[in-house]
């Protein structure tokens, strides 16, 4: 599936995608808050796998985007969510999704990812049932949080304990967003 946005072409994960990756997930910022990305190439094999496998199952739980520019077609990142629980709001079963989204450096602040976070959200929320979207980024990591709120995320009132990344405790941010709340993007 292809996701398209003004800018943005949103594809889903393939095998060749596994250098650029590799590239996004190792750089400074990814690496030193992000523990569960592979920190070797060797490890990207396992993780495009368990991805391209995923999105071959009928119950798929893992939806996952390389993040190109439209007019060159340039890898700049990644988005992605994943079911998490099921809930019940109002009377209505559906899911709860966490959200992941990973930009190189370089695109940071040209708003390309409140653009790919809205079309996810607008996505996820159409196409697969979700009645919640969660996302968290560390606290010390304005940018990150500040694209949440720009797409109409609001702080959760369940925030994650402290965790330790690479010897060192951080504390992470929760925000969240339901599908009666989103204002899907004019295209």
């Amino acid at each position: 599936m292809q996701l398209i946005t003004n800018r943005l072409i949103l594809r889903e994960y393939a095998k060749n995608d596994k250098h650029n990756l590799y590239a996004l997930f190792t750089e400074k910022f990814a690496f030193t808050y992000e523990a569960h990305l592979p920190k070797k190439i060797s490890d990207m094999d396992v993780y495009l796998n368990f991805h391209l496998e995923n999105a071959q199952t009928t119950n798929r739980t893992h939806y996952y985007y390389v993040i190109e520019l439209q007019e060159t077609h340039e890898f700049i990142g990644s988005i992605g969510y994943a079911f998490a629980n099921e809930i019940n709001i109002n009377g209505i079963d559906g899911w709860v999704m966490e959200l992941e989204y990973y930009l190189l450096e370089k695109y940071w602040g040209m708003g390309y990812m409140p653009e790919a976070l809205r079309k996810i959200l607008s996505t996820a929320f159409e196409k697969n049932n979700i009645l919640k979207i969660f996302a968290q980024c560390h606290k010390d990591n304005p940018k990150s949080e500040m694209v949440m709120i720009k797409c109409g995320m609001i702080k959760s009132t369940n925030q994650p304990e402290p965790k330790k990344y690479n010897g060192v405790v951080k504390e992470n941010v929760r925000y969240e967003i339901t599908a009666d709340c989103f204002i899907p993007p004019h295209q």
